[in-house]
């Protein structure tokens, strides 16, 4: 189990750094198709959802009863979701928030992922979506990280026409958006 688990986390390393390498070379593919929302939102809480409980953290999540299909890349809108939740809920102190949202305007998806953690410093948080950046108040800490989350998140957002923003205190946690298109805006809208 340990060795599976290694091994899984020196591949997904490997993706993420092919796919900081296509971000740089301007060759990020996005591979869009239809999405169920509510089986995809499913699946990530089912990952993250342990990672809360073992670490005490109060996880939670406000969406509609009822999510429409989306035209998104599955895997780029999974891993940067996922990698929202996951980096709240490990830089929140045990017993703190993380509050998810999902809603939908205006043939959008909005996304917030809010957490009590350590936020983010006024000096770092122009560089917070840079390669291999990480905060200053959290570098050499206990808490993991590549610096390479963000970044490719960063990408993978605005490669399907959309955005990624944030606000953080210091000491006083940090509130990430997402916003991105339900619709492929180079197709045909289909009612």
């Amino acid at each position: 189990e340990t060795v599976m688990h290694s091994s899984q986390n020196l591949s997904d390393l490997v993706s993420m750094i092919l796919d900081v390498s296509r971000i740089q070379l301007g060759r990020m593919k996005i591979e869009k198709q239809t999405l169920d929302l509510n089986e995809f939102f499913k699946e990530i809480y089912e990952v993250v959802d342990p990672k809360a409980t073992e670490k005490h953290i109060h996880f939670n999540k406000k969406m509609p009863k009822q999510l429409p299909k989306a035209e998104l890349d599955r895997r780029y809108t999974h891993m940067t979701i996922e990698n929202l939740m996951t980096n709240a809920i490990k830089y929140t102190p045990e017993g703190g928030n993380v509050d998810v949202t999902v809603d939908i305007q205006d043939n959008w998806l909005h996304v917030t992922v809010k957490d009590t953690g350590c936020g983010i410093p006024i000096a770092d948080q122009s560089n917070i979506f840079g390669k291999m950046f990480r905060a200053s108040n959290v570098r050499n800490s206990a808490i993991d990280g590549n610096g390479f989350g963000l970044y490719v998140a960063k990408g993978a957002v605005e490669s399907q026409g959309g955005q990624i923003w944030f606000q953080s205190t210091e000491g006083k946690g940090t509130t990430f958006y997402v916003k991105l298109p339900l619709l492929d805006s180079l197709s045909d809208v289909r009612s």
